[in-house]
């Protein structure tokens, strides 16, 4: 690899997969512009990684430069185009609205997990430039240095060799084509989500005596929704997002490491019980997670990434990444599901009311975490409410409380290259 890690995702983005990443706030106190203006801009001087541009060198290659220009804070309206003059050049930008603040990148720096740090210590700084005294309990201050290990890579001279004990395998299962289809004729209905809260200890207590996790439990609603409205498919499956900086050395770097487990569902086990169905996704699930794995996968990445290095211009790279993107590797799912896992909010936990992070897709369940609740973004293709009205009749089902909002728009960002 011979440039920035984080400049190799840039080839992979395209209009349709621009790869961005949305994370609204909502606090409970409302939103001053110009004061929130000078917070994150403190803030973000805290995350110096951050802080680039992109270039093309000589070579034909993207390489990210350093930038002091001021990060971009504007009032939520049409999407940001990061990497554009209208974000500085950055390819991180804030919004807002009456009560929310709205966080803004692409996927190439970090994910929604490695960002977190930069969202709440830019809460912090706004709630305390307004006068409040929120503790800096469990919060990078500005002014606090870089944690060990937070900008750190793998190494791959330092893995073993050890060998997994196996692979989960299953093949391709059930996509809904047509709604991807419809997709393409009307992008506006591409970017629309429900929004979904579930108080924490309902859902908990309902998790504990189903011999479960927060994963494997939505995992198994999920595909009880999938074969109630497909129920002539005979394989359902989900994409469950795996955050691997552990198992190859880097657990407090900042950089997405993520990869996909795949867990399969048979037609015949469309009335079988949520425990039952959990049992068997958290099986699937542990076979996954073998850090063998991730060492394996990490190695892969690097493989790929010295095949777009050895292309001689961007439009040869780029058409390198497209055509053997990992992002697209292994067998195809039919939803994905992507969960932050505990987050604590630390001192600012009592102003944050709901946290909700957005990404382009259909039929992904992103699940976020504030102090009392689960914030869970159910995203879809087109404007019916067929896909929800099923997940929410499993829940019902299931005695499950919850509360869900009116169909919003994603306003997802753009991106601006080179």
């Amino acid at each position: 690899m011979k440039y920035d890690f984080n400049s190799y995702l840039f080839y992979e983005s395209s209009v349709h997969s621009p790869l961005t990443v949305k994370i609204k706030i909502t606090l409970s106190v409302k939103i001053n512009e110009e004061v929130l203006k000078k917070s994150a801009q403190k803030a973000f001087m805290r995350y110096p990684y951050y802080a680039h541009m992109l270039d093309v060198n000589d070579d034909g290659a993207y390489i990210l430069k350093p930038c002091t220009a001021p990060i971009s804070v504007k009032e939520e309206g049409a999407p940001c185009v990061l990497g554009s003059e209208e974000t500085n050049g950055l390819f991180f930008a804030v919004t807002y609205s009456e009560d929310a603040i709205f966080f803004n990148f692409f996927h190439g720096f970090c994910g929604a997990c490695g960002a977190m740090p930069w969202l709440k210590t830019t809460i912090w700084q706004y709630l305390t430039d307004m006068g409040y005294a929120p503790s800096s309990e469990g919060i990078y201050t500005p002014d606090s240095a870089l944690r060990q290990g937070e900008t750190d890579l793998p190494d791959c001279d330092t893995f073993g060799d050890e060998l997994c004990i196996g692979e989960y395998t299953g093949g391709d299962s059930f996509l809904p084509i047509a709604d991807y289809r419809a997709a393409y004729r009307d992008l506006d209905a591409c970017s629309r989500y429900y929004p979904i809260t579930i108080p924490k200890d309902a859902l908990m207590k309902y998790v504990s005596e189903n011999d479960g996790s927060p994963n494997s439990i939505i995992s198994a609603a999920m595909f009880k929704m999938s074969a109630c409205l497909f129920p002539d498919e005979e394989q359902l499956a989900a994409r469950i997002a795996c955050n691997y900086r552990a198992d190859v050395g880097c657990p407090n770097t900042y950089r997405d490491l993520v990869r996909m487990l795949h867990v399969k569902y048979k037609k015949r086990m469309k009335d079988w019980t949520i425990e039952k169905l959990s049992t068997i996704t958290r099986g699937a699930m542990f076979m996954q997670m073998q850090p063998e794995l991730s060492r394996k996968e990490y190695k892969e990445l690097m493989e790929f990434r010295d095949g777009i290095d050895q292309c001689a211009t961007i439009d040869e790279k780029r058409g390198y990444a497209a055509e053997r993107s990992l992002l697209h590797k292994g067998p195809k799912d039919t939803y994905t599901i992507s969960y932050v896992g505990k987050m604590d909010w630390g001192g600012i936990s009592e102003y944050v009311t709901s946290a909700f992070t957005l990404t382009e897709g259909h039929l992904i369940v992103e699940v976020n975490a504030v102090e009392n609740q689960f914030c869970i973004s159910f995203m879809t293709y087109g404007r019916d409410a067929e896909y929800l009205g099923a997940f929410l009749a499993v829940l019902e089902e299931e005695g499950i409380p919850y509360k869900v909002g009116g169909l919003e728009k994603r306003n997802m960002p753009k991106m601006q290259l080179k």
